[in-house]
């Protein structure tokens, strides 16, 4: 008879990431890139950084919802970057707002991997009239528009890669011998292009400002409204996320010494795109503060990331749902 076996979990703290805002879009968060990163306000998609560079770039969007950087940190950034939706509605202008929110994504435990998960996302998101935000969604910064053209930039954090699975942290079994993929300090720049209709495209680059080995990703994304009145909202997101030769090796690459402590075989990458994300955002209003945002998609491994012998699983499905209050 085996002992009793005790098990310590610990809750990941959401992704953080940047935004570059399309005042139309949603906010791309990512991705697994945090396997896990980004759920949610009120708004519109973005992209988030997740693990592998992930938290995000973003998509604002006045008018769409998006998911928090903890979904999508969490749905697109579970270890590289997946970019979730983030559910947070934007910010009216010249208006303050503060949005607190709690759901479910279900993730894989890495990307790549073949093993899902169900993830707590937690929301807490305050955006000044001036530009200035500071969330779990979002990380700290300052956004602006000109024209039909957004900015932005962040400082956040990029979730790390354990070898064990411990529960709700990010992590898996199947990555025993590869070693830790440290948590990194990141910064984000974006910008994103609002066309008429609602469409909104953009660019976002995030740099890792510590454990400088995992690299950096750079994210290009679109969003587009499809449905919306006084109470519902309907879009849909598509990025693709580039990794530098640093941020491949890390994620998907398996070195001489990994190879003997995991018994993968020697695997050793290239820069160049490693995922693509492509998915749905809706948003259910109850009133002026109250709202109920989810997010369903997909996420799937191109290039040298969909080669590596970590990747059990090449494309993978995405889920998150939210409760938000708003005021």
């Amino acid at each position: 008879m085996h002992g009793p076996v005790r098990r310590r979990y610990r809750l990941p703290w959401p992704k953080v990431s940047f935004d570059a805002t399309f005042q139309t879009g949603f906010r791309y968060a990512g991705g697994f890139g945090g396997a896990a990163r980004e759920t949610l306000r009120h708004s519109g998609p973005s992209f988030q950084h997740s693990e592998q560079t992930p938290p995000n770039f973003t998509l604002k969007d006045h008018h769409m919802p998006r998911l928090s950087a903890a979904a999508i940190a969490l749905l697109c950034a579970l270890a590289p970057a997946v970019h979730a939706q983030k559910m947070v509605a934007a910010t009216p202008a010249g208006e303050s707002t503060m949005t607190v929110g709690l759901g479910v994504a279900v993730v894989p435990e890495y990307l790549g991997g073949d093993k899902r998960r169900a993830v707590p996302v937690i929301v807490a998101d305050y955006q000044h009239a001036s530009g200035f935000f500071a969330s779990t969604v979002s990380g700290i910064g300052y956004n602006t528009k000109v024209g039909q053209v957004s900015l932005s930039g962040a400082l956040g954090v990029a979730g790390s890669r354990g070898e064990r699975d411990h529960g709700l942290s990010r992590g898996s079994d199947a990555l025993k011998g590869m070693g830790e993929i440290k948590a990194s300090a990141i910064g984000a720049f974006g910008v994103g292009y609002e066309f008429d209709g609602g469409i909104g495209v953009g660019m976002r680059a995030m740099m890792a400002l510590s454990h400088r080995e995992r690299g950096n990703t750079y994210e290009l994304g679109a969003q587009a409204p499809l449905f919306k009145n006084d109470a519902y909202q309907l879009g849909m997101f598509a990025s693709a996320t580039y990794s530098d030769k640093k941020n491949m090796q890390a994620f998907y690459g398996v070195t001489a010494a990994q190879s003997l402590t995991s018994g993968y075989k020697s695997y050793t990458t290239k820069a160049g795109f490693s995922h693509v994300n492509l998915g749905l955002n809706a948003q259910r209003k109850f009133g002026k503060h109250w709202s109920v945002n989810s997010m369903v998609g997909v996420v799937s491994l191109l290039g040298d990331a969909a080669d590596s012998p970590l990747a059990k699983r090449k494309t993978s499905p995405l889920l998150a749902v939210t409760v938000n209050y708003a005021f």
